[in-house]
């Protein structure tokens, strides 16, 4: 038949040409249209473009990622939580004033200024204790007070047994001279009361007081005491013991106690009073009727101050 000449394949495509490829390009056809682009897809040029379609334009307003359902309407992070509940006003004590309280109901008012009226109260007795301890500092350092000190210079018993008709009845005749030094030297006491007691064991058998006097400035002062008399005493046991073995030896083993009230003074200003008491135990008293003491002295001996 010869070679009959066949019509021009469409580069090798088998099928008719079809107008207008590559959209109306007059050039040379371009493979893979879109491919290996580097800019982004262009929604008009869907021809050829072997990828997935562009997102539609409608989606998200205009934003093109897939509509997050968790979005909290149009706030495109992560939910708000609720704000906390606000706390519950409490009444305050401390620091309060009345005028925050005249807005409130009358009862808080009352509570709020009762507040404040103590507040002040315990603000006033503070300053107070701390005024009177600095003055009480300063004053020590200016005159700076030594202890006074006291002694039973000398003891003597005249009389001291129990009746023969009645073992509960102590006579008794003891006389006592207490020296007392007051080394300050610009502290003054004045001696309200002074009490002096004797004991034989834990019972009180007799008791003195002395006249009211005042003591000067770096002074000893010696003060004279008589107890005289007769006075019922139960003594235990161990007491009837012990007055059993004085009576052998004729030294008596008594404790005298002084009770006072008394004031200091400094220059002018007198201090409030205070009681301090004097101890003066197992004082060693001999009886001068005695022979069983010839050679025995009384010797002086110091007191200690207690003031409870």
């Amino acid at each position: 038949m010869g070679d009959m000449k066949q019509p021009r394949l469409n580069d090798g495509y088998d099928e008719p040409q079809q107008p207008h490829l590559n959209g109306g390009y007059d050039g040379p056809q371009q493979p893979h249209l879109n491919r290996g682009f580097d800019v982004p897809p262009q929604p008009h040029l869907n021809r050829g473009y072997d990828g997935p379609p562009p997102p539609p334009p409608h989606l998200n307003g205009g934003y093109y990622v897939p509509q997050q359902p968790h979005l909290n309407g149009g706030y495109y992070g992560p939910p708000i939580p609720p704000p906390p509940p606000k706390p519950k006003l409490r009444y305050k004590a401390p620091g309060c004033c009345c005028l925050s309280c005249m807005c409130s109901c009358f009862g808080s008012c009352l509570r709020c200024c009762g507040c404040c009226i103590l507040n002040l109260v315990w603000n006033i007795l503070i300053a107070a204790a701390v005024i009177l301890g600095v003055t009480a500092l300063i004053l020590w350092l200016i005159f700076r007070p030594n202890a006074v000190k006291f002694y039973v210079a000398d003891a003597n018993l005249n009389r001291f047994s129990l009746d023969s008709s009645d073992n509960s009845n102590l006579l008794y005749d003891l006389d006592l001279n207490f020296t007392i030094r007051n080394p300050n030297q610009r502290l003054g006491i004045y001696y309200d009361v002074v009490q002096v007691s004797g004991y034989y064991g834990d019972q009180r058998f007799g008791s003195v007081e002395i006249a009211p006097f005042y003591q000067g400035h770096k002074n000893t002062t010696v003060v004279v005491t008589k107890m005289e008399g007769q006075n019922l005493v139960v003594l235990g046991e161990g007491a009837k013991a012990d007055l059993k073995e004085d009576d052998l030896t004729g030294v008596y083993r008594i404790n005298v106690r002084l009770v006072m009230s008394v004031r200091f003074e400094f220059w002018i200003i007198k201090s409030w009073k205070v009681k301090p008491k004097i101890r003066c135990d197992d004082l060693k008293i001999p009886l001068g009727s005695s022979s069983l003491t010839s050679g025995f002295k009384f010797q002086t001996m110091q007191c200690n101050f207690d003031f409870r």
